[in-house]
């Protein structure tokens, strides 16, 4: 696709998407992968919520993922309803390596849904780098997702390991994908196309922000790297984790 023929079929949707967890379990730094930023090692926990923007492709159309990145301390927490309120997707985070904080999901969970409009709910067990030190295996955490009919993933920030699958399979069950051209769409094809197409995005000009990596910016940093990871064209596998397709359709309803 060219740039002139984006520009021609240009249409923007914005979906809004929010990444919740305590404190410390790494939601700063998945999202920073997703950004093409390099990892750290040192923490500086999040101070109220941050913001930052992707924008992808899907059959000619680009998509604003704005996203919202909440701090996990109790002090905080009373800022993040106003955040999550009209929110497509909620990303919930918990450190695979701290039991406690796969123990606190019940308790987002219910503060999530006591909040009108929420999204739906994706969780994600991070730092499955640190394999020697795990405290919550995956069984459990497929379980408890499929007892709650979430969708479930493990990654690793550090290595970013899963990161684009979770975010790709994640999005492609929002309604703006089964809407395009009144199509009824598999999912499974979703995902394929998010994949492939996103591949060029990155060396496409955004007319929007002005930015070469792909309508890619993080308002904190405006110089970020490409941020997709090389995926096999004929598998439309991700080389950082195979696809996820077959987990539970989620039946709660996304105000987006």
């Amino acid at each position: 696709m060219t740039e002139s023929s984006i520009d021609q079929s240009y249409q923007l949707s914005r979906q809004k998407i929010i990444f919740c967890g305590d404190a410390g379990v790494g939601k700063t730094s998945i999202i920073n992968s997703l950004m093409g930023q390099k990892f750290s090692e040192e923490y500086e926990p999040s101070i109220g919520v941050d913001f930052f923007s992707k924008t992808i492709r899907y059959k000619g159309r680009l998509i604003k993922l704005q996203i919202w990145d909440s701090a996990g301390q109790e002090k905080f927490k009373s800022l993040i309803p106003n955040y999550i309120r009209g929110s497509c997707l909620i990303f919930l985070i918990f450190d695979v390596s701290q039991k406690t904080t796969y123990d606190h999901l019940n308790d987002w969970i219910k503060f999530i849904n006591n909040i009108e409009n929420s999204g739906i709910i994706t969780v994600v067990g991070n730092k499955i780098d640190l394999d020697d030190r795990r405290e919550v295996n995956n069984d459990d955490g497929e379980k408890f997702c499929k007892e709650n009919n979430y969708e479930y993933f493990e990654v690793s920030a550090k290595d970013g390991t899963n990161i684009d699958n979770m975010l790709y399979t994640s999005i492609a069950g929002l309604p703006v994908f089964n809407t395009i051209n009144g199509e009824t769409i598999d999912k499974k094809i979703i995902i394929d196309n998010l994949l492939q197409e996103n591949l060029d995005s990155f060396r496409v000009k955004n007319y929007e922000t002005g930015n070469n990596d792909g309508g890619n910016l993080n308002v904190n940093n405006e110089n970020n790297n490409n941020n997709l990871s090389d995926i096999n064209h004929t598998y439309g596998i991700n080389k950082n984790g195979l696809l996820n397709v077959n987990n539970s359709k989620r039946k709660r309803k996304c105000f987006c």
